[in-house]
């Protein structure tokens, strides 16, 4: 009887174990949810509520960073929440915020270079695009190309990594290479379980087409240039 019993409890505790290990996300399951949740606070809420949002998904995200210290993913997410919150909202320790998360992608890109289909390597484009050269900050047109040019070496065929490239050779007035990137992110396909974003960056790459096919001569205003403070600009 006794054997019988122990038998029964330690069947009990081992159910217990598994219904808790199956509870339990994964790294991929976190990563997925809290990026869901930066896309629909950056692509859907007016800009007046993203602040108070975002700050109040960054100790998700931390807490994500610290239960997987060897992951990309929360890094990733951290620092385009940080740049995201810092274009939202001003404060006095915008330009440090922005240093964290350059620093937060580049640890990312050591960890998984290819960690959420490049979006490092996309992030770091914009930024070091966006931002303006020392003294004030850290930006150069230069290492944003190739970072842009390393996203699209790692995924060729998304809308975001050819949007972006696409984009940074319009700002260049090279209207030529701007195309041919542009051309294939508008046939690119919207990736299941990135519709929300990817139809955003397929509106942004009708108007890039059009600006560039133009010769630069549009009244465009790029959604995407508030992914950087505007004290910044």
């Amino acid at each position: 009887m006794k054997t019988a019993n122990t038998l029964l409890v330690a069947g009990y505790l081992f159910f217990l174990a598994c219904s808790v290990a199956l509870a339990e996300p994964s790294a991929d399951e976190l990563a997925k949810t809290l990026n869901d949740q930066w896309e629909v606070i950056f692509y859907t809420q007016p800009a007046d509520r993203q602040a108070g949002q975002f700050k109040a998904l960054l100790p998700h995200i931390r807490e994500f960073r610290a239960k997987f210290p060897n992951r990309a993913e929360p890094l990733v997410i951290e620092a385009v929440t940080l740049c995201t919150l810092v274009a939202a909202e001003w404060s006095f320790s915008a330009l440090g915020d922005i240093e964290n998360a350059r620093d937060l992608l580049l640890k990312s890109i050591e960890l998984d270079p290819r960690a959420m289909e490049a979006a490092a390597y996309i992030a770091l484009g914009n930024l070091y695009y966006r931002l303006p050269g020392w003294p004030l900050s850290f930006g150069d047109d230069d290492l944003a190309r190739q970072y842009l040019e390393s996203a699209v070496k790692y995924y060729p065929n998304e809308v975001d990594t050819n949007y972006f490239l696409g984009d940074y050779w319009l700002g260049e007035e090279d209207y030529g290479k701007a195309l041919v990137y542009l051309e294939k992110a508008d046939k690119a396909e919207v990736r299941q379980g990135h519709e929300l974003a990817d139809r955003r960056t397929k509106a942004e790459t009708r108007k890039a087409l059009e600006a560039a096919r133009k010769g630069g001569e549009s009244d465009r205003d790029s959604f995407f240039s508030d992914i950087v403070p505007s004290f910044f600009k």
